[in-house]
Protein backbone atom coordinates (compact mmCIF):
# COMPACT_ATOMS: atom_id res chain seq x y z
CA UNK A 1 0.00 0.00 0.00
CA UNK A 2 2.97 2.34 1.11
CA UNK A 3 4.36 2.80 -2.16
CA UNK A 4 1.46 3.00 -4.18
CA UNK A 5 0.03 5.49 -2.03
CA UNK A 6 3.11 7.34 -2.48
CA UNK A 7 3.15 7.43 -6.29
CA UNK A 8 -0.17 8.07 -6.30
CA UNK A 9 0.60 11.29 -4.25
CA UNK A 10 3.44 12.05 -7.02
CA UNK A 11 0.86 11.83 -10.00
CA UNK A 12 -1.66 14.16 -8.43
CA UNK A 13 0.44 17.25 -6.77
CA UNK A 14 4.31 16.12 -8.63
CA UNK A 15 5.99 16.38 -5.77
CA UNK A 16 6.87 13.13 -2.90
CA UNK A 17 4.97 13.27 0.52
CA UNK A 18 7.27 14.00 3.50
CA UNK A 19 5.20 12.03 5.94
CA UNK A 20 2.93 9.22 6.33
CA UNK A 21 -0.04 8.87 8.43
CA UNK A 22 -1.33 5.90 10.43
CA UNK A 23 -5.05 5.46 11.86
CA UNK A 24 -6.33 1.74 12.30
CA UNK A 25 -9.47 0.52 12.83
CA UNK A 26 -11.13 -1.43 15.73
CA UNK A 27 -13.37 -4.02 16.86
CA UNK A 28 -14.77 -4.11 20.02
CA UNK A 29 -14.77 -7.59 21.83
CA UNK A 30 -17.15 -6.73 24.54
CA UNK A 31 -19.58 -3.63 25.71
CA UNK A 32 -21.83 -2.81 22.64
CA UNK A 33 -23.01 0.96 23.25
CA UNK A 34 -21.70 0.69 26.99
CA UNK A 35 -19.70 4.05 25.94
CA UNK A 36 -22.01 6.66 26.58
CA UNK A 37 -23.12 4.71 29.66
CA UNK A 38 -20.15 5.39 31.74
CA UNK A 39 -19.25 1.85 30.94
CA UNK A 40 -16.35 -0.40 29.86
CA UNK A 41 -15.73 -1.62 26.75
CA UNK A 42 -13.42 -4.42 25.75
CA UNK A 43 -11.95 -3.29 22.62
CA UNK A 44 -9.10 -3.86 19.67
CA UNK A 45 -7.39 -1.70 17.54
CA UNK A 46 -6.73 -3.57 14.03
CA UNK A 47 -4.65 -3.75 11.05
CA UNK A 48 -7.17 -2.86 8.81
CA UNK A 49 -6.36 0.78 8.78
CA UNK A 50 -6.07 4.54 6.52
CA UNK A 51 -2.97 5.60 5.68
CA UNK A 52 -2.24 9.08 4.45
CA UNK A 53 1.08 10.46 2.27
CA UNK A 54 0.82 14.19 3.12
CA UNK A 55 3.22 17.44 2.68
CA UNK A 56 2.30 21.02 4.51
CA UNK A 57 1.31 23.45 2.06
CA UNK A 58 0.87 27.86 2.58
CA UNK A 59 -1.73 28.29 0.58
CA UNK A 60 -4.46 28.27 3.27
CA UNK A 61 -6.60 25.38 1.98
CA UNK A 62 -6.14 21.36 2.87
CA UNK A 63 -6.39 19.94 -0.18
CA UNK A 64 -7.31 15.76 0.54
CA UNK A 65 -7.59 13.38 -2.34
CA UNK A 66 -9.24 10.21 -1.72
CA UNK A 67 -7.98 7.02 -3.26
CA UNK A 68 -11.19 5.10 -2.74
CA UNK A 69 -13.88 7.51 -3.75
CA UNK A 70 -10.93 8.92 -6.55
CA UNK A 71 -12.39 12.56 -5.30
CA UNK A 72 -10.23 15.30 -3.29
CA UNK A 73 -12.00 17.61 -0.87
CA UNK A 74 -10.24 20.82 -0.13
CA UNK A 75 -10.96 22.69 3.45
CA UNK A 76 -10.65 26.34 3.95
CA UNK A 77 -8.26 26.54 7.35
CA UNK A 78 -9.79 29.73 8.47
CA UNK A 79 -12.91 28.58 8.77
CA UNK A 80 -12.68 24.92 8.75
CA UNK A 81 -15.38 25.12 6.09
CA UNK A 82 -15.26 22.51 2.97
CA UNK A 83 -15.02 24.85 0.18
CA UNK A 84 -14.78 21.85 -2.24
CA UNK A 85 -15.56 18.18 -2.10
CA UNK A 86 -17.37 14.94 -1.26
CA UNK A 87 -19.26 13.43 1.41
CA UNK A 88 -16.54 12.08 3.42
CA UNK A 89 -15.53 15.93 3.62
CA UNK A 90 -17.39 16.83 6.29
CA UNK A 91 -15.61 14.84 8.87
CA UNK A 92 -12.48 16.43 7.51
CA UNK A 93 -13.93 20.14 7.78
CA UNK A 94 -15.54 18.95 11.41
CA UNK A 95 -12.61 18.36 12.73
CA UNK A 96 -10.72 21.16 11.42
CA UNK A 97 -13.89 23.41 13.13
CA UNK A 98 -13.33 21.76 16.77
CA UNK A 99 -9.75 22.80 16.24
CA UNK A 100 -10.25 26.20 15.69
CA UNK A 101 -13.21 26.51 18.08
CA UNK A 102 -10.41 25.38 20.71
CA UNK A 103 -8.21 28.65 19.34
CA UNK A 104 -5.63 26.61 17.10
CA UNK A 105 -4.57 28.63 14.34
CA UNK A 106 -4.00 25.66 11.59
CA UNK A 107 -1.96 25.51 8.62
CA UNK A 108 -2.69 23.43 5.65
CA UNK A 109 -1.38 20.39 4.20
CA UNK A 110 -1.79 18.12 0.52
CA UNK A 111 -2.49 14.68 1.20
CA UNK A 112 -4.14 11.37 -0.42
CA UNK A 113 -4.79 8.69 1.45
CA UNK A 114 -6.78 4.84 1.32
CA UNK A 115 -8.00 2.72 3.55
CA UNK A 116 -8.60 -1.04 3.99
CA UNK A 117 -11.13 -0.28 6.99
CA UNK A 118 -14.57 -0.73 5.43
CA UNK A 119 -16.92 2.04 5.19
CA UNK A 120 -20.03 1.26 6.86
CA UNK A 121 -19.31 -1.95 8.62
CA UNK A 122 -19.14 -0.83 12.29
CA UNK A 123 -14.55 -0.60 12.28
CA UNK A 124 -14.55 2.63 12.96
CA UNK A 125 -13.70 3.83 9.69
CA UNK A 126 -15.08 7.40 10.82
CA UNK A 127 -13.20 7.91 13.73
CA UNK A 128 -10.10 6.71 11.81
CA UNK A 129 -9.97 9.37 9.42
CA UNK A 130 -11.31 12.12 11.71
CA UNK A 131 -7.93 11.17 14.14
CA UNK A 132 -5.69 10.67 11.38
CA UNK A 133 -6.44 14.35 10.11
CA UNK A 134 -6.58 15.78 13.76
CA UNK A 135 -2.61 14.31 14.03
CA UNK A 136 -1.96 15.84 10.28
CA UNK A 137 -3.33 19.11 10.83
CA UNK A 138 -1.51 19.30 14.89
CA UNK A 139 1.23 18.82 12.92
CA UNK A 140 2.12 21.05 9.77
CA UNK A 141 0.54 23.56 12.85
CA UNK A 142 3.01 22.94 15.18
CA UNK A 143 1.21 22.25 17.84
CA UNK A 144 0.73 19.35 20.44
CA UNK A 145 -2.16 17.17 21.08
CA UNK A 146 -2.57 14.81 23.58
CA UNK A 147 -3.79 11.48 23.14
CA UNK A 148 -6.98 11.64 25.45
CA UNK A 149 -7.54 15.42 24.27
CA UNK A 150 -7.39 13.93 20.63
CA UNK A 151 -10.12 11.24 21.76
CA UNK A 152 -12.33 13.89 23.02
CA UNK A 153 -11.97 16.70 20.11
CA UNK A 154 -12.64 13.46 17.72
CA UNK A 155 -15.60 12.64 19.32
CA UNK A 156 -16.77 16.47 19.30
CA UNK A 157 -16.25 16.81 15.92
CA UNK A 158 -18.92 14.20 15.05
CA UNK A 159 -21.19 14.81 17.74
CA UNK A 160 -21.39 18.55 16.61
CA UNK A 161 -20.67 18.78 12.92
CA UNK A 162 -21.30 15.81 11.51
CA UNK A 163 -24.60 15.14 13.38
CA UNK A 164 -24.12 11.85 15.10
CA UNK A 165 -24.30 11.45 18.93
CA UNK A 166 -21.44 9.06 19.16
CA UNK A 167 -19.12 8.21 22.77
CA UNK A 168 -15.38 7.87 23.19
CA UNK A 169 -15.30 4.20 22.33
CA UNK A 170 -14.24 4.99 18.78
CA UNK A 171 -11.95 7.69 18.58
CA UNK A 172 -10.59 6.48 21.80
CA UNK A 173 -9.51 3.07 20.78
CA UNK A 174 -7.83 4.12 17.16
CA UNK A 175 -6.02 6.56 19.02
CA UNK A 176 -4.44 4.62 21.89
CA UNK A 177 -3.68 1.15 20.15
CA UNK A 178 -0.77 -0.98 21.02
CA UNK A 179 -0.07 -4.15 19.43
CA UNK A 180 -0.50 -7.50 21.08
CA UNK A 181 -3.14 -6.23 23.18
CA UNK A 182 -6.54 -5.24 23.83
CA UNK A 183 -7.88 -2.44 25.80
CA UNK A 184 -10.20 -2.59 28.52
CA UNK A 185 -11.57 1.03 28.59
CA UNK A 186 -13.45 2.74 31.70
CA UNK A 187 -15.11 5.33 29.74
CA UNK A 188 -16.06 7.50 32.45
CA UNK A 189 -12.57 8.16 33.96
CA UNK A 190 -10.88 7.66 30.26
CA UNK A 191 -8.50 5.32 31.69
CA UNK A 192 -7.54 1.72 30.07
CA UNK A 193 -6.05 -1.18 30.50
CA UNK A 194 -3.99 -3.35 28.74
CA UNK A 195 -5.45 -7.37 28.56
CA UNK A 196 -3.06 -9.86 27.31
CA UNK A 197 -3.98 -11.27 23.52
CA UNK A 198 -3.77 -15.54 23.88
CA UNK A 199 -1.09 -16.18 21.68
CA UNK A 200 -3.24 -19.39 19.69
CA UNK A 201 -6.31 -17.12 18.66
CA UNK A 202 -6.52 -13.96 16.31
CA UNK A 203 -10.18 -12.31 15.31
CA UNK A 204 -11.57 -13.05 12.22
CA UNK A 205 -14.15 -10.07 10.81
CA UNK A 206 -17.20 -11.43 9.28
CA UNK A 207 -18.72 -8.35 7.02
CA UNK A 208 -22.38 -9.17 6.11
CA UNK A 209 -22.09 -6.77 3.31
CA UNK A 210 -24.80 -4.95 4.32
CA UNK A 211 -23.87 -1.80 5.46
CA UNK A 212 -25.09 0.12 8.39
CA UNK A 213 -25.64 3.63 8.56
CA UNK A 214 -25.95 5.64 11.91
CA UNK A 215 -26.96 9.41 11.00
CA UNK A 216 -30.57 8.77 10.89
CA UNK A 217 -30.72 5.36 12.23
CA UNK A 218 -32.07 3.52 15.71
CA UNK A 219 -29.09 4.56 17.45
CA UNK A 220 -29.83 8.07 19.05
CA UNK A 221 -33.41 6.15 19.92
CA UNK A 222 -31.76 3.41 21.95
CA UNK A 223 -29.36 6.62 23.61
CA UNK A 224 -32.32 8.32 24.72
CA UNK A 225 -34.05 5.02 26.08
CA UNK A 226 -30.84 4.60 28.36
CA UNK A 227 -31.61 8.56 29.70
CA UNK A 228 -34.75 8.30 30.20
CA UNK A 229 -33.95 4.97 32.30
CA UNK A 230 -31.18 7.12 34.20
CA UNK A 231 -33.45 9.85 34.82
CA UNK A 232 -36.09 7.43 36.25
CA UNK A 233 -33.68 5.30 38.83
CA UNK A 234 -32.44 8.93 39.46
CA UNK A 235 -35.87 10.09 41.14
CA UNK A 236 -35.35 6.63 43.64
CA UNK A 237 -31.42 7.54 43.80
CA UNK A 238 -29.97 10.47 43.11
CA UNK A 239 -26.01 9.00 42.88
CA UNK A 240 -27.18 8.15 39.95
CA UNK A 241 -26.11 9.41 36.72
CA UNK A 242 -25.81 6.69 34.20
CA UNK A 243 -26.82 3.11 33.73
CA UNK A 244 -23.22 2.65 34.77
CA UNK A 245 -24.21 2.89 38.25
CA UNK A 246 -26.89 0.59 38.24
CA UNK A 247 -26.53 -2.79 39.35
CA UNK A 248 -28.34 -5.58 38.46
CA UNK A 249 -29.81 -5.98 41.51
CA UNK A 250 -31.22 -2.45 41.76
CA UNK A 251 -32.67 -2.76 38.38
CA UNK A 252 -34.66 -5.34 39.07
CA UNK A 253 -36.15 -4.23 42.12
CA UNK A 254 -36.56 -0.88 40.53
CA UNK A 255 -37.68 -1.73 37.00
CA UNK A 256 -40.96 -0.77 37.35
CA UNK A 257 -40.81 2.25 37.04
CA UNK A 258 -39.92 2.39 33.24
CA UNK A 259 -41.50 2.20 30.33
CA UNK A 260 -41.05 -1.52 28.07
CA UNK A 261 -38.19 -0.38 25.80
CA UNK A 262 -36.57 1.63 28.90
CA UNK A 263 -36.45 -0.88 30.94
CA UNK A 264 -35.34 -3.55 28.27
CA UNK A 265 -32.54 -1.21 26.89
CA UNK A 266 -31.11 -0.74 30.77
CA UNK A 267 -31.16 -4.73 31.40
CA UNK A 268 -28.86 -5.01 28.37
CA UNK A 269 -26.06 -2.44 29.16
CA UNK A 270 -26.17 -3.20 33.25
CA UNK A 271 -25.53 -6.99 31.97
CA UNK A 272 -23.37 -6.03 28.93
CA UNK A 273 -20.93 -3.63 31.49
CA UNK A 274 -20.09 -6.77 33.76
CA UNK A 275 -19.77 -9.07 30.45
CA UNK A 276 -16.30 -6.85 30.20
CA UNK A 277 -15.17 -7.76 33.43
CA UNK A 278 -15.93 -11.56 32.56
CA UNK A 279 -14.36 -11.40 29.39
CA UNK A 280 -11.09 -9.53 30.89
CA UNK A 281 -11.10 -12.63 33.10
CA UNK A 282 -11.46 -15.27 30.11
CA UNK A 283 -8.66 -13.83 28.23
CA UNK A 284 -6.41 -13.54 31.04
CA UNK A 285 -6.82 -17.00 32.28
CA UNK A 286 -7.61 -18.48 28.56
CA UNK A 287 -10.99 -20.22 29.69
CA UNK A 288 -12.56 -20.44 26.46
CA UNK A 289 -15.90 -21.81 27.36
CA UNK A 290 -16.38 -18.68 29.63
CA UNK A 291 -15.54 -16.68 26.05
CA UNK A 292 -17.68 -18.58 24.55
CA UNK A 293 -20.24 -17.77 27.29
CA UNK A 294 -19.76 -14.42 26.89
CA UNK A 295 -20.18 -13.62 23.65
CA UNK A 296 -23.42 -16.00 23.31
CA UNK A 297 -24.42 -13.52 26.43
CA UNK A 298 -23.98 -10.27 24.39
CA UNK A 299 -25.53 -11.29 21.34
CA UNK A 300 -28.49 -12.40 22.78
CA UNK A 301 -28.79 -9.13 24.74
CA UNK A 302 -28.02 -7.34 21.77
CA UNK A 303 -31.08 -9.04 19.77
CA UNK A 304 -33.55 -9.62 22.04
CA UNK A 305 -33.13 -6.40 24.75
CA UNK A 306 -31.12 -3.94 22.79
CA UNK A 307 -32.61 -4.89 19.50
CA UNK A 308 -29.68 -3.68 17.05
CA UNK A 309 -29.63 -7.38 16.02
CA UNK A 310 -31.26 -7.29 12.32
CA UNK A 311 -31.92 -10.69 10.32
CA UNK A 312 -28.89 -9.99 8.34
CA UNK A 313 -26.84 -10.64 11.83
CA UNK A 314 -28.88 -12.99 12.92
CA UNK A 315 -27.76 -15.54 9.60
CA UNK A 316 -24.46 -14.34 9.80
CA UNK A 317 -24.32 -15.59 13.63
CA UNK A 318 -25.40 -18.71 12.84
CA UNK A 319 -23.11 -19.27 9.87
CA UNK A 320 -19.92 -18.27 12.56
CA UNK A 321 -21.49 -19.90 15.59
CA UNK A 322 -21.39 -23.47 13.70
CA UNK A 323 -17.73 -22.63 11.48
CA UNK A 324 -14.88 -25.10 11.76
CA UNK A 325 -12.07 -23.70 14.31
CA UNK A 326 -14.66 -20.71 16.52
CA UNK A 327 -14.52 -20.25 20.01
CA UNK A 328 -17.02 -17.39 20.31
CA UNK A 329 -19.26 -15.19 18.04
CA UNK A 330 -20.86 -12.01 18.56
CA UNK A 331 -21.60 -8.72 16.80
CA UNK A 332 -19.37 -5.86 16.34
CA UNK A 333 -19.62 -2.04 16.67
CA UNK A 334 -23.00 -0.25 17.06
CA UNK A 335 -24.88 -3.17 15.15
CA UNK A 336 -27.62 -2.30 12.65
CA UNK A 337 -26.04 -4.59 9.99
CA UNK A 338 -22.16 -4.16 8.88
CA UNK A 339 -19.88 -6.18 10.72
CA UNK A 340 -19.88 -9.58 13.04
CA UNK A 341 -16.91 -11.05 15.00
CA UNK A 342 -15.49 -14.16 15.87
CA UNK A 343 -12.48 -15.75 18.01
CA UNK A 344 -11.25 -18.37 16.11
CA UNK A 345 -7.82 -20.72 16.04
CA UNK A 346 -4.89 -19.17 13.90
CA UNK A 347 -4.55 -22.42 12.48
CA UNK A 348 -8.06 -23.34 11.68
CA UNK A 349 -8.96 -19.60 10.22
CA UNK A 350 -8.86 -20.54 6.53
CA UNK A 351 -11.19 -23.53 7.40
CA UNK A 352 -13.57 -20.87 9.10
CA UNK A 353 -13.83 -18.63 6.59
CA UNK A 354 -14.69 -21.13 3.87
CA UNK A 355 -17.50 -22.53 6.51
CA UNK A 356 -18.79 -19.38 7.41
CA UNK A 357 -18.62 -18.14 3.48
CA UNK A 358 -20.68 -21.61 2.76
CA UNK A 359 -23.56 -21.06 5.21
CA UNK A 360 -24.14 -17.77 5.06
CA UNK A 361 -24.34 -17.58 1.24
CA UNK A 362 -27.03 -20.70 1.68
CA UNK A 363 -28.55 -18.94 4.22
CA UNK A 364 -28.96 -14.75 2.65
CA UNK A 365 -27.76 -15.40 -1.03
CA UNK A 366 -24.77 -13.29 -0.29
CA UNK A 367 -21.38 -13.26 -0.35
CA UNK A 368 -19.82 -11.56 2.79
CA UNK A 369 -16.12 -10.98 3.02
CA UNK A 370 -13.84 -12.17 6.39
CA UNK A 371 -10.57 -11.00 7.85
CA UNK A 372 -8.51 -12.17 9.95
CA UNK A 373 -6.94 -9.44 11.41
CA UNK A 374 -4.04 -8.45 14.13
CA UNK A 375 -3.98 -6.23 16.71
CA UNK A 376 -2.36 -2.76 15.57
CA UNK A 377 -1.01 0.32 17.20
CA UNK A 378 -2.97 3.41 17.41
CA UNK A 379 -2.76 7.07 15.70
CA UNK A 380 0.70 7.97 14.71
CA UNK A 381 3.19 9.95 11.93
CA UNK A 382 6.15 8.81 10.48
CA UNK A 383 8.49 10.57 8.41
CA UNK A 384 8.68 9.13 4.75
CA UNK A 385 11.68 7.06 4.21
CA UNK A 386 14.03 8.66 1.20
CA UNK A 387 15.27 4.79 0.29
CA UNK A 388 11.32 3.89 -0.32
CA UNK A 389 10.74 7.53 -2.04
CA UNK A 390 12.96 7.23 -4.71
CA UNK A 391 12.55 3.48 -5.52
Amino acid sequence: MKCDLQSKFNELYEAKPKYLAYSPGRVDLMGSHTDYNHGYVVTMPINLEIECAFTPNETGVVELYSCDFNTTIKIDTKTGEMVEGDDWGKYVSAVAKVLIDEGHVLKAFKGAFCSTIPVGSGLSSSAALEATVMAMLAHVSGFDIDKKNMALLSQRAENVYVGVNCGILDQYSVIFGERHKAIKLDCRELTHTQVSWPNDLMVAICNTNKPRTLHGSEYDNRRAQCEEAVAEFAKIDKSITHLRDVSIEFFHANKGVLSEGAAKRAQFIIEENDRTHELEEALTNGDYPLLKDVFNRSFEGARDLFEIANDTMGQMYTAMSTAPGVVASRQAGAGFGGCMVSLVYKDKLEEFKKGVFNTYKELTGIECIIYGVKTATGTHIEPCAQEVLEN
